[in-house]
């Protein structure tokens, strides 16, 4: 297998006498990529990377420019920021207002933005692989063996992520497909063995569309790239289907397959039986489509909205979940297109639609154009999982670094005097 094509290479100028400041931008850059990842909270949401990134603001604004998608994803971010505040100050009339709720709802969108400006301005500086590398290791860093489910998995709850986008980002830097087979093919192992069943899945995903791309030629039109999501959605169903049938068989172990069976004897479907927030989510959708806002406390009418939407799917909601998760400290629907529908409304509705969009598409233009890596698409294919399966607090990290690394950059002509060159687009 060959290595994907690669673009020309940008430039960092560094102009006579002035070497030293261009090493301090890099320095900053990969500074700022290793704080985004490590995610250390410093107020109710609000990361020390945040606050760093913030402070450089007129550095990086300007890359957000660079792509009608991000300027789409940042003014949408803008308008879900509107929208949060006047939902929660109408809601307020009838349900109890939380600060703790509200300020942590306002700094996961300030991190979403500064986060893919920060990286999209990196990319100018730096290349995607080494950009890869430090947001892995923030990660890394921010692991925490003292959590709740560590212990009960300590590579699905703790080291899957960072060490996934850490051997990716490796193997990106050496620009050999044979060397992302090998990795995807280790990691998705290991995330069988642990019981990761849709980690396993979505690696498994990635390699069969690292394949693909080594067997065809590239090619950028429009009709190549919708018959490549039409590609990409067969595949998924087919890995979901043969997945299914090899936890059953006990491929992933006895805990693994006890778990499905019993998942699908509840809903049928062990999508629907393994995230009943589904169910929930549809039904509170339902019941009040304007949304809440991020500062409301659901009232024990929503409460009973949520569990009967559940119950509707086969699962039993009396059981303390709905009450201590879901509900305890806010809304929480247990995936980025509820919990932004929830807490900015039909902005946050409309933001989840683009984001998922986005996704695709650059998913299916690069690896019609064979130049995607697997990080690229590994990024790009767990966004969309997590869209609608995973809270968007513990999804925040891959969708800033998926936004970023996939969105396109305009390419710059290499200047003489130049000491670094990256890898564009």
């Amino acid at each position: 297998m060959t290595s994907s094509p690669v673009a020309p290479a940008l430039a960092l100028p560094s102009p006579e006498g002035r070497e030293g400041w261009a090493v301090v931008t890099v320095g900053l850059a990969g500074l700022g990529i290793l704080l985004v990842g490590l995610d250390l909270d410093v107020y109710l949401g609000l990361t020390a990377g945040a606050l760093l990134v913030g402070a450089f603001l007129p550095l990086w604004l300007s890359s957000v420019r660079g792509s009608r998608w991000t300027v789409a994803v940042f003014v949408l971010l803008a308008a879900c920021l509107v929208a949060d505040v006047a939902l929660s100050a109408w809601m307020s009339d009838s349900r109890v207002f939380s600060r703790v709720a509200f300020f942590e709802s306002v700094f996961l969108l300030v991190s979403l933005a500064f986060g893919i400006g920060w990286i999209l301005w990196a990319r100018k500086l730096m290349p995607d692989w080494g950009i890869g590398v430090l947001f892995g290791l923030g990660l890394l860093l921010s692991v925490n063996p003292g959590s709740e489910l560590f212990p009960v998995s300590p590579w699905k709850f703790g080291f899957a992520l960072p060490v996934t986008i850490l051997v990716l980002a490796l193997a990106m830097r050496v620009r050999s497909r044979w060397v992302e087979v090998i990795a995807l093919l280790g990691l998705a192992g290991v995330s069988a063995l642990s019981s990761a069943r849709s980690g396993a899945a979505v690696l498994l995903l990635v390699l069969v569309l690292v394949v693909w791309q080594s067997m065809k030629r590239p090619t950028t039109s429009r009709g190549a790239a919708l018959r490549t999501v039409l590609l990409v959605g067969t595949l998924a169903v087919g890995t979901y289907f043969a997945l299914q049938a090899a936890i059953l068989d006990g491929a992933m172990g006895d805990e693994a397959r006890e778990r499905t069976l019993m998942q699908l004897d509840t809903s049928g479907s062990l999508i629907a039986g393994g995230r009943p927030e589904l169910g929930a989510t549809t039904a509170l959708m339902g019941a009040q489509p304007a949304g809440f806002g991020g500062g409301t406390m659901p009232s024990m009418h929503d409460l009973q909205i949520a569990k009967s939407g559940m119950a509707g799917l086969g699962y039993d909601p009396n059981n303390g979940y709905v009450e201590n998760y879901l509900f305890g400290a806010g809304i929480e629907l247990h995936s980025v297109v509820g919990d932004l529908w929830a807490w900015y409304g039909l902005a946050g509705l409309v933001l989840a639609v683009v984001l998922a969009v986005f996704f695709v598409s650059r998913v299916a233009m690069l690896a019609t154009a064979r130049s995607a890596s697997a990080l690229v698409l590994f990024l790009g294919v767990k966004a969309v999982w997590d869209l609608m399966f995973s809270p968007a607090e513990s999804a925040l990290t891959t969708l800033v670094l998926g936004v970023a690394l996939l969105a396109p950059v305009a390419a710059r002509a290499p200047r003489p005097a130049a000491k670094l060159s990256v890898q564009a687009g």
